[in-house]
Order: C-alpha cells, then sequence, then structure tokens
C-alpha cells in the first residue's frame, strides 16, 4: 500500500487538531469546575441534568409557596388572636353587667365599650394581608367582606372558597379561612342547626345593656353569654386548626429542603468536576500535543527530494 505525503501531512494536521481539541476541553472544564459544559461532553449526564434541574425548581417553588402560606396563616393566626382577647373582655363585661350592684349608668358604659370591640372585631375581620387582599373574603380577596347595613344588620359579601396552596409534590394546604365559616357561621345552640354572627350576638348584648325608655339597662341574656361561649370557641378552635397548618408547613419545608440537598449532592456528582483527575488529565494531553507537533515537523520532512 502506497502511501502518499499528502495523506500524510493530513493525518499530521488532524492529529494535531484531534489533540488540540481534547485539551481545549479539559481546560475549559478546569476552568468553568464542570465536567459537562455541553451536552456533547457527556449526553446521558446531560440529560440528567435537565431532570435534576427541573426537580430543584419544582421543589424550589414549593418553598416559596409555603412562605406565601405561612405569611397568610401567621397573620389569620395574629387576627383570631385579637378578636379572642377582645371576646374575652366582652366576656368579662357580660359577667359584670350580671352583677345587680350595676346601676343603668354603669351598663350604658359597658355597652359602650362593647360596641367598641364589636367595632374592633369588624376591623380584625375586615383585615388585609400584606399585598393588600382581604384576608377573610374567601376567593374574592378584592372585596371587602363585611358592612353593617342598616344598622344590626351585618352582611358577608365574600364567598366560601378556600384556597388551596401546592407545598409538596402531592400536598396542599388552606392559606386562609373563609369569613363566612369563622364570623358567620357560629352554632346558635339552638339544636336546628341554626347560625348566628358573632356581630350579631355582640349587637344584642349591646343592646340588652342599653334596653329602656329612658335607658335603664337590662342585664344581659344568659342565652345571649351562651352564645358568646361558643363564639369564643368557634375562634379558639380556627385558631388551632391555623396552628396545625402551621406546624404542617413546617414539616413540609424540612422535607423539601432536604429533597434540595440530595437533589444538589446528585448534580454535583453528575456535573462537578475533579480537579485532582482532570489536571492530570490535562499535563498528559499537553505531552501528546507536544509529541504530536514534534512529530509532524519530522514527518514532514520525509520528502523524496530532501535526499537528492
Amino acid at each position: 500500500m502506497r502511501i502518499g505525503t499528502l495523506q500524510i501531512f493530513r493525518q499530521g494536521i488532524n492529529s494535531i487538531l484531534d489533540q488540540q481539541t481534547t485539551l481545549f476541553k479539559t481546560q475549559n472544564q478546569l476552568a468553568t469546575g464542570k465536567r459537562i459544559n455541553s451536552p456533547s461532553d457527556d449526553p446521558t449526564g446531560a440529560a440528567q441534568l435537565v431532570g435534576l434541574s427541573e426537580s430543584a425548581k419544582i421543589t424550589a417553588q414549593f418553598q416559596n409557596n409555603i412562605l406565601a402560606a405561612r405569611t397568610r396563616l401567621e397573620l389569620e393566626d395574629t387576627a383570631l388572636g385579637s378578636v379572642g382577647n377582645a371576646l374575652q373582655r366582652v366576656r368579662e363585661l357580660t359577667i359584670s353587667a350580671l352583677n345587680d350592684t350595676n346601676g343603668p349608668q354603669e351598663r350604658r358604659a359597658m355597652a359602650t365599650e362593647i360596641r367598641q370591640l364589636a367595632a374592633e372585631v369588624m376591623g380584625l375581620a375586615n383585615r388585609t394581608g400584606g399585598n393588600g387582599q382581604f384576608m377573610f373574603s374567601g376567593f374574592q380577596v378584592l372585596t371587602t367582606p363585611f358592612n353593617e347595613a342598616p344598622p344590626g344588620t351585618f352582611n358577608y359579601n365574600g364567598d366560601t372558597g378556600q384556597r388551596q396552596i401546592q407545598i409538596g409534590p402531592a400536598r396542599q394546604i388552606a392559606d386562609g379561612d373563609s369569613g363566612q365559616a369563622v364570623f358567620m357561621d357560629i352554632p346558635d345552640g339552638g339544636g336546628l342547626g341554626g347560625f348566628e354572627s358573632i356581630f350579631t350576638t355582640l349587637e344584642t348584648l349591646a343592646l340588652d345593656l342599653e334596653a329602656g325608655n329612658p335607658p335603664t339597662g337590662n342585664p344581659p341574656n344568659g342565652a345571649t353569654l351562651d352564645q358568646l361561649d361558643r363564639a369564643m370557641n368557634q375562634f379558639l378552635n380556627f385558631r388551632a386548626s391555623v396552628g396545625a397548618r402551621l406546624n404542617a408547613l413546617d414539616n413540609q419545608e424540612n422535607i423539601n429542603a432536604a429533597m434540595l440537598f440530595q437533589l444538589e449532592q446528585t448534580r454535583s456528582a453528575v456535573e462537578d468536576l475533579d480537579y485532582a483527575e482532570a489536571a492530570s488529565r490535562l499535563s498528559r494531553e499537553s505531552v501528546a500535543l507536544q509529541a504530536a507537533q514534534q512529530a509532524f515537523v519530522r514527518v514532514q520532512n520525509l520528502n523524496l527530494f530532501n535526499f537528492i
């Protein structure tokens, strides 16, 4: 088989170019600290990295959802706690009003304070979050949930929707409660499945204490006090529910954090460079390139005319 000078020249050039390509790839790996800088470096590993990156993004979004849900639930917990404090003060006034030592003037003063506390409860029920959305309007987050019109008649303007937030691959959690469920649907104790809103209960207490013409003030009705106790239990139950959901968020956050750590460990194993191995490889490839260059210089002079 006869090998021509041009073929030898081309083979020498190709050998040098191949060695330069290999050396450049190793140099690029050392510069970036990554074993895979393009899909051609490791097609299987590159595909695995795409899947790992997508999983990490989804899990990170779950963490963001948890942060948002926690913010809303903590605001709700604070609001319910404040409502509970207001109702506890109403109960103290009610118990005091049952004492016959209090006359009309004292009871009217109690009625005034109860109305102030009722206004405070209304304000808490119409509270907004940091994004300006109402907390107790259900899905109607831009609608003021409660109003009084005419005096003594209380309306709920939201809906019964409860937004479910995805916090894990197969887990959702409600980030709030509707005002209908919290403030309006308080069992009336009649045994017939009836309800009475907290606003109506507070209005009834105030009217009892203002009764008479001219106002003489009556002790509050015992049934109204019982209704107040049912309302307080209702708020305690909702607050307990919020606390349970906050605990669930903490647990899921830890699970997601462990998943992110595992994904990062796997990504590192697939993508990150072994610097010691790469440095050794770079040294070998540099020597190979030099040898290819020296061999080409020698071979290109092997021409018959050089010996004539």
